[in-house]
């Protein structure tokens, strides 16, 4: 099954241009099985999108990213608004608790907003050789190693980080507009058919990112 793990609706993301129902339509037309809302903060755009979704009989399921005091993340299975600058630890904190899952957004990332690579050089770290020295990296459940806004360069890294930490990699488009849809995405091994069954699925790291 095929998963836009990344997208941002006009809903809850000032910064896009795609309404749920141009969302909807874009990922039917670059016949992805089903996308993830994951609006800046906000739960809000996620539940009226897959609101919209039931009657048109497409998967839509919910996450937030959230912007943390180590960059952006990407939460799933915690559906709630996030606070702007929480730190990671407690963020990690409050998920883990209601068995919810934390993966870092664009790692490398550099332009469109803060990264984990800006948030080490801010404090004077390098993140391809320091990562280990700071310890809320290890609450990490994994890493976006494909993302469509992100240089296959940058891509690259985050596989890397990955597989240092340990963690599983995913892929998602960061779609703002409806052509983004789709461009990068996860691939599954098996069905995935509600919000829980899509943190289920995270949790067992049979999947893979791919470019599309």
């Amino acid at each position: 099954m095929l998963i836009d793990l990344h997208t941002h609706t006009t809903v809850s993301s000032g910064c896009s241009i795609m309404s749920p129902e141009g969302l909807i339509e874009a990922a039917r037309h670059r016949e992805v099985d089903a996308v993830c809302v994951t609006d800046h903060f906000s739960i809000e755009g996620a539940n009226v999108t897959q609101d919209l979704a039931r009657k048109l009989d497409y998967p839509v399921f919910r996450a937030v990213e959230a912007r943390t005091d180590w960059g952006d993340m990407l939460v799933f299975g915690y559906y709630q608004d996030i606070p702007e600058g929480i730190s990671l630890r407690d963020l990690c904190w409050f998920v883990h608790e209601v068995g919810g899952l934390v993966f870092v957004a664009h790692p490398f990332h550099r332009g469109g907003g803060p990264s984990l690579t800006l948030s080490f050089e801010g404090r004077g770290l390098d993140l391809e050789t320091d990562w280990d020295e700071v310890g809320v990296m290890k609450e990490l459940d994994g890493v976006e190693t494909l993302n469509g806004n992100v240089s296959d360069h940058d891509n690259a890294r985050a596989v890397t980080l990955a597989r240092r930490l340990g963690v599983p990699g995913i892929g998602g488009s960061d779609a703002h507009a409806v052509g983004m849809v789709g461009s990068a995405a996860t691939r599954f091994s098996s069905p995935v058919g509600s919000d829980a069954e899509l943190v289920t699925a995270l949790r067992t790291g049979e999947y893979a990112p791919v470019r599309l």
